[in-house]
């Protein structure tokens, strides 16, 4: 776990390289300056960081890998995931679009996805890889590792995107 007064580009550049064990950072930007909250490996322990009634952001590498008879490769996707605790007072939380989600942008950089949250069950591993995949081209990798998990390509649905949509064939005429 890393302090708030690590460097940010420096933490960054370790959870980009896939070949290093940290993959995921949280930052948050109250002070209108970006700050390192935490940081580590595996997707479980990242949303274990997130709180309750805190404006962060977390990014971590997921490694899209494929893996075939003809192909063995691993592209990293970095994941945005903008956590707005539930116990943020409504009144704080365009502050968080506003203000605050600018400063991270310019910090990350590119970004292959982002998710929304507000609780830990919003954000599975199965909901990032289905959105990753629907973000990618042509060449879909056949798993994406998490740090402490796999989530296979193969299989994922619309379900997994919103597992509480029971009305996402719903027709709207």
């Amino acid at each position: 776990m890393e302090d708030s007064k690590t460097n940010v580009k420096t933490v960054l550049k370790d959870v980009l390289d896939y070949k290093k064990e940290t993959n995921w950072v949280i930052l948050t930007a109250k002070t209108g300056k970006v700050e390192v909250v935490s940081s580590g490996s595996g997707l479980k322990k990242l949303l274990s960081f997130f709180g309750f009634s805190e404006m962060q952001w977390g990014l971590i590498n997921v490694l899209g890998i494929d893996k075939s008879s003809s192909i063995n490769s691993t592209r990293s996707k970095l994941v945005q995931i903008n956590w707005c605790g539930a116990g943020v007072p409504h009144g704080d939380r365009g502050k968080m679009i506003n203000k605050q989600k600018p400063l991270i942008q310019q910090a990350a950089g590119s970004i292959a996805c982002e998710l929304p949250a507000e609780k830990k069950e919003d954000i599975t591993g199965r909901k990032i890889a289905y959105n990753l995949y629907h973000a990618q081209g042509a060449h879909k990798p056949t798993h994406y590792n998490f740090g402490d998990g796999e989530v296979a390509s193969e299989g994922l649905t619309t379900a997994d995107n919103d597992p509480d949509d029971e009305d996402e064939d719903e027709d709207f005429d």
